[in-house]
C-alpha cells in the first residue's frame, strides 16, 4: 500500500494500481524510448504487472501502532512481502517470461534485497537470480543491453507513478516527498537526470522530452479517516471507504 498522511486520515493507494499507471505512462512514451514487436509488448505488460504480488497484501491493509498509521510498502514486515513478491513474479512469468524477467531485475535490484543481511531477503535474491539465470537461458536473442534498457524503462515508469502517489497535488517543490526533490535519476540513454513538477493540482511535467504527446492518466485510490479506523479497525474502514479515481495530466515541460 502507498500511504499519503492528510490531518484528517490517510490517503491510501493499491500498489497494483499504482503499477496499472506505469503501464500508462509507458504506452504514451516517444517510441524512440521504447522497444518494438513483441518486445514492446513484454515491457509494458512487465511494467503493468510489476507490483502484481502486492495485490494480496493490500486486500487487507495492516496497522502500524508504532507509527499509529497503516503499513505502507516502505515499512511493511518483511516476510509476507517477500512471500506476494514470489508470487507475483511466478504469475508474471507465467504472462510472459521476459515480462517476468525484467520484473525479477526490478525485485532483486532493491537496496534492502541486493545487500540483505536477513537471511530470508538474502535467500529470496538469490532466487531471483537463479530465476533470471533460467529465464535467459530459455530465450533466444537476449543480450545484456536489451535486456537492461528495458529494465531501466521499467524504473523510469515506477518512479513517475511513484512521484504522483506519494505527492500530494499541486505540492510546491520544498514540500514532494524526498525521494523526488533532486529529481529522477534514470540510466537511459539521452534522458539522464529527470525532473517531474506539478503544475498545479491536475497537471505533471517532466523537464525532458519524453511523451509523445499530452495525455491523461488515472490512479485509483481510498481516503480513510481517522475516526472510521478509530471506530472501526483499519480493515473495516478501508473497505467502507469509497474508491476515488485521479484524473493526471502528463506533459513534456
Amino acid at each position: 500500500m502507498i500511504v499519503r498522511e492528510q490531518p484528517e486520515g490517510f490517503v491510501l493507494i493499491r500498489q497494483h494500481d499504482h503499477a496499472k499507471l506505469s503501464g500508462q505512462i509507458a504506452e504514451h512514451l516517444l517510441a524512440e524510448w521504447m522497444p518494438t514487436g513483441s518486445d514492446r509488448e513484454a515491457a509494458v505488460l512487465a511494467i503493468t504487472q510489476h507490483d502484481r504480488g502486492w495485490r494480496y497484501l493490500d486486500q487487507n491493509p495492516l496497522w502500524d501502532s508504532e507509527s499509529s498509521s497503516p503499513f505502507s510498502f516502505i515499512n511493511y514486515p518483511l516476510e509476507p512481502k517477500l512471500s506476494s513478491y514470489r508470487a507475483g513474479l511466478d504469475e508474471t512469468e507465467a504472462m510472459d517470461p521476459y515480462a517476468g524477467l525484467l520484473c525479477s531485475k526490478h525485485y532483486a535490484s532493491f537496496q534492502q534485497i541486493r545487500y540483505a543481511e536477513d537471511p530470508e531477503a538474502a535467500r529470496f535474491y538469490k532466487e531471483e537470480l537463479l530465476r533470471q539465470e533460467r529465464i535467459q537461458s530459455q530465450l533466444s536473442g537476449l543480450d545484456a543491453s536489451r535486456v537492461e534498457r528495458h529494465f531501466n524503462l521499467l524504473k523510469l515508469c515506477d518512479s513517475l507513478s511513484l512521484y504522483v502517489c506519494l505527492n500530494e497535488p499541486g505540492v510546491s517543490e520544498d514540500e514532494e516527498h524526498p525521494w523526488y526533490r533532486e529529481g529522477i535519476e534514470t540510466e537511459i540513454a539521452g534522458l539522464k537526470h529527470l525532473q517531474a513538477r506539478w503544475v498545479d493540482e491536475g497537471c505533471v511535467a517532466v523537464s525532458l522530452p519524453l511523451f509523445r504527446s499530452e495525455f491523461t492518466g488515472s490512479i485509483t485510490l481510498k481516503r480513510v479517516s481517522r475516526q472510521a479506523i478509530e471506530e472501526k479497525g483499519l480493515g473495516a474502514a478501508y473497505d467502507m471507504a469509497p474508491e476515488i479515481t485521479q484524473d493526471v495530466i502528463f506533459r513534456n515541460k
